[in-house]
C-alpha cells in the first residue's frame, strides 16, 4: 500500500482519489491541512508517507523537491476551469460573472522549480 500525504486546505475530490489509485494501486491517504512554514514543516508531516501531495507557494515547493532536502516524490493535482453555464453574483464587484468549477485533469510530479531573474 502507497501512503500519500495531502497537504492542502481542500479535500480531495473521488476523480482525484481514483486517479491516485489508478497511479500507484492500493493508497492510504494521510491529511494535512495546517500551514507550513518551509519544507522541513512538510517533510516531518510526511515522514510516514511514501508521496507528498501538496499544493505549495513555488519557493517552498522549490526547496521540497532539490534533492539535498527531500528525495520522496512530489506532486501536485491539475485542474481544468470548466464554466457551469450558470452566472453568479461576485461580492467584490457586485456585478455578475460566468460561474466556473475546477475539474480533475491530472496528476503531474515536481521535478524541479527554478526561478530565472534578471537584474534591472
Amino acid at each position: 500500500m502507497t501512503r500519500v500525504l495531502w497537504l492542502s486546505r481542500h479535500d480531495l475530490t473521488e476523480e482525484q482519489i481514483a486517479d491516485l489509485k489508478r497511479i500507484y494501486g492500493e493508497i492510504e491517504v494521510k491529511n494535512f491541512d495546517q500551514k507550513v512554514q518551509n519544507w522541513r514543516d512538510v517533510a516531518k508531516a510526511g515522514a510516514d508517507c511514501d508521496i507528498l501531495a501538496v499544493v505549495l507557494p513555488p519557493a517552498i515547493l522549490a526547496d521540497l523537491t532539490n534533492p539535498r532536502n527531500n528525495t520522496k516524490p512530489v506532486i501536485r493535482a491539475k485542474s481544468n476551469r470548466v464554466p457551469t453555464g450558470n452566472t453568479v453574483v461576485n461580492p467584490a464587484t457586485g456585478k455578475e460573472e460566468t460561474e466556473y468549477r475546477f475539474k480533475h485533469a491530472g496528476w503531474e510530479r515536481v521535478i524541479k522549480v527554478e526561478v530565472v531573474v534578471e537584474a534591472l
